[in-house]
Parts: structure tokens; sequence; C-alpha cells
């Protein structure tokens, strides 16, 4: 949390002078775009900052009860992922992808890539 908090202050800090560079009559519009960005990423620490500090730390870990169906589990994975992800755009999942298998290391889309679990 301390690493948080001092990535959040130097953050702070960068978006204060992209603040001041963003007014002076000779920004461009990079530096706008740049002061865009890191009031979007201050913003965003701040939430996770926020989520953080009011998560309970068991509530991440969905395991099936004895006798329970497997349907249901499903229902309770995906209800905590949509709670973890939220507010985002990004479709919730909680799938982890698959190891890459030695047959499928000759496929072009896998050569570059070296999961193997």
């Amino acid at each position: 949390m301390d690493s948080a908090r001092t990535e959040l202050k130097d953050n702070v800090e960068k978006l204060r002078n992209a603040k001041k560079v963003a007014a002076a009559p000779t920004a461009s519009e990079r530096d706008a775009a740049d002061l865009k960005i890191l009031e979007q990423e201050v913003q965003a620490q701040r939430l996770q900052m926020k989520r953080e500090a009011g998560k309970d730390p068991n509530e991440a870990c969905v395991t099936a009860k004895p006798g329970e169906p497997a349907e249901r589990v499903l229902d309770r994975k995906l209800d905590a992922a949509l709670k973890e992800s939220f507010p985002g755009s990004d479709p919730v999942s909680f799938v982890q992808a698959a190891p890459v298998k030695p047959e499928d290391e000759q496929l072009t889309s896998v050569k570059g890539g070296t999961n193997k679990g």
C-alpha cells in the first residue's frame, strides 16, 4: 500500500506540472493529451486505492461448497469477477489462459509466446 501511495503522490506532482505546461500559451496538442492521460491515471489510482482499502481479502476466493451445483458456483464466480472489475469496459472473466501445448508451438500465432504453464 505504501508503494501505491508513493506512486500516486508522484503522479499527482506530475499532474500539477502537466497542468502548468498545458496552460502555457506555447502548449501543444500533445501537452493537452498528456495532461488528459495523467488526469485519468491519477483518478484510476485513487479509485483503486479506495477499493483496496475497503476490500475483504476472502471475497476474491470463490470455492464450491459441498453439494453446491456447478452452475451456482459459476454464477458466484461471475458475480465476484464483475464486482472486482467494475467499473470497466472489459468483459468479465475469471478464466486463466491455457498453457501452450507442445504440438501448438509450431503454429505461427504461437511461435512468439513462451506460455508453457
